[in-house]
């Protein structure tokens, strides 16, 4: 029951409708006996600062960050942990006294996923297909694995370049792919490749490792990179075990308490179904 004691949380994002933040910290509060609610906010990004300072007025404990804001953020918040530095971006600020502290939980998120679903990375070789947001989180946890090596590969070669620079990883030209396939273990899609029913597999995958894994970030679409899977009899996993993870992450920040990921993750695939 709501009532003057509740503490509130939300997630800002634009668009955010499509959102199952609101449903995973709701029941994890419910599941915990805590006297707290979390909304969803769709906030421009002309509107952000704003709504920020808005959060911090009415005295709000905490929020998330999903697209567009994952950077502007950061130029808002008065403290940010060492992944959040390193990889550009905060996903989950907490307010303390007055301040706010930004982390980034996508890459503890999903090295958490990797390690619920039994993948081993530890002197494995992996190919990161993408240079965005998603990739600098997934390239930094990489980074910290114990991987034998870590590629990176993107249309835009400059910005593979620049993210292997920061994360002392080893980009790779688009053409010369082949190599890095052939001998990759774990295969992570962190580009936008199968957000449109369009697109199509942006390599030739003929002599990729019959052992070979996908995980791909994007979930609940049938993605070139699922198609794959499903043709080479690959073990494939999607990106809903990070989102719920990252999302675990935040809330231990935000209440000290660890909740139960493997219920979220029910949840969401009975919601996306």
């Amino acid at each position: 029951m709501l009532n003057t004691q509740t503490k509130l949380y939300a997630v800002l994002g634009f668009p955010i409708k499509h959102s199952f933040s609101p449903q995973m910290h709701n029941a994890w509060f419910e599941r915990e006996n805590l006297n707290c609610a979390y909304l969803s906010f769709e906030t421009s990004p002309q509107n952000f600062k704003k709504t920020v300072s808005a959060l911090k007025t009415l005295g709000f404990y905490g929020f998330n960050i999903t697209i567009p804001h994952k950077t502007a953020i950061m130029q808002l918040v008065d403290f940010t942990d060492k992944a959040a530095k390193l990889i550009g971006a905060v996903n989950t600020v907490a307010l303390k006294n007055g301040k706010l502290y930004g982390y980034n939980t996508d890459y503890s998120g999903f090295l958490a996923d990797l390690l619920s679903n039994d993948i081993k990375i530890k002197n494995k070789n992996i190919l990161i297909y993408g240079a965005g947001g998603a990739a600098k989180a997934v390239a930094y946890a990489l980074s910290l694995s114990g991987a034998k090596n870590v590629f990176i590969t993107n249309r835009t070669h400059k910005t593979a370049e620049k993210l292997a620079d920061i994360f002392k990883i080893k980009a790779i030209a688009a053409a010369n792919i082949q190599n890095a396939l052939t001998d990759a273990d774990l295969i992570v899609n962190a580009s936008a490749c199968g957000m449109k029913k369009n697109d199509v597999l942006p390599f030739n995958a003929e002599k990729i490792k019959p052992a070979a894994i996908i995980y791909d970030l994007i979930y609940n679409k049938n993605t070139p990179f699922a198609k794959l899977a499903k043709e080479k009899k690959l073990k494939y996993f999607t990106g809903d075990g990070m989102l719920v993870n990252q999302g675990a992450q935040a809330f231990k920040i935000w209440t000290g308490i660890y909740p139960n990921a493997k219920s979220a993750l029910k949840l969401l695939k009975k919601w996306t179904r």
